[in-house]
């Protein structure tokens, strides 16, 4: 019998380290949406016009930005992970009733956007995108908001930038499964997209807004966050909302209304 244990305990090393490996490559399936075709038309009421930037590495960024009547600033907005904007345009309206016009964003691998996914590439291309915004606006009438996914690209893009102000929706203090970091520890870290927001707000150039629901999924991160603000940032609950309710929520119309007059 004693001469099956070697055997055995490399069997579950290798298992141990292909499990491992596993995990690894597949972190990016994770942000992975619904792609749409390069000829598909989107038919929102109102002004917009689609824009596609490309990028360095010869990824594809696809863009709409929403013209509100007399605009006075822009909005620079960054979705959560699902969907694509075929059906994230509903989020337009209760900016564009503000006098903002709107830009929101597909990631890579999300509707007509394409290229590789990796952390780097998400901030990259948030960057692209914001330059091409410079062109449009000052910067000083650029006010980043974010919801979910979309607060980590948000948050950092406040940090190397000087936008007007920063409206983080239901933030994580980063992304990462502790199940998985246990299990694997001490190898070296599984995560391959940390999003680090704990760290991007305390470098921001600008006012943090924090917005949250009571009933969130991720409320407590919410609540870490908080304790990182400083005297010129701001932080909101709202009683009763949910990760996925708080979008349409009614508390949410007047928090925006309080930060966005100008």
């Amino acid at each position: 019998m004693r001469k099956y244990i070697p055997t055995g305990i490399v069997t579950g090393i290798v298992i141990y380290i292909g499990l491992y490996s596993y995990f690894w490559s597949i972190q990016d399936d994770r942000f992975k949406s619904v792609t749409l075709s390069q000829d598909h038309i989107f038919t929102f009421d109102g002004n917009f016009e689609e824009l596609n930037v490309s990028t360095k590495d010869g990824g594809r960024i696809n863009s709409l930005l929403f013209k509100a009547d007399s605009s006075r600033s822009v909005i620079c907005f960054w979705k959560g992970n699902g969907g694509n904007l075929e059906n994230w345009g509903f989020v337009a309206p209760q900016f564009l009733k503000h006098k903002y016009d709107f830009l929101i964003t597909d990631y890579r691998e999300h509707g007509k956007s394409r290229g590789a996914i990796t952390l780097d590439n998400f901030y990259s291309d948030a960057q692209t995108v914001y330059d091409f915004l410079k062109t449009r606006y000052p910067e000083s009438r650029i006010v980043l908001v974010g919801y979910s996914l979309g607060t980590a690209i948000a948050s950092h893009l406040s940090s190397g930038n000087q936008p007007a102000q920063t409206v983080l929706i239901e933030p994580r203090v980063r992304f990462e499964n502790k199940y998985l970091e246990a299990l694997f520890f001490p190898l070296p870290s599984i995560n391959r997209f940390p999003f680090r927001t704990d760290l991007d707000i305390q470098e921001a150039h600008t006012p943090i807004n924090i917005i949250t629901g009571t009933k969130s999924s991720i409320y407590k991160d919410a609540v870490e966050l908080k304790k990182l603000l400083n005297e010129n940032d701001s932080y909101f609950e709202i009683v009763g909302a949910t990760h996925g309710s708080i979008l349409r929520d009614v508390q949410l119309e007047k928090i925006l209304t309080k930060l966005l007059v100008d």
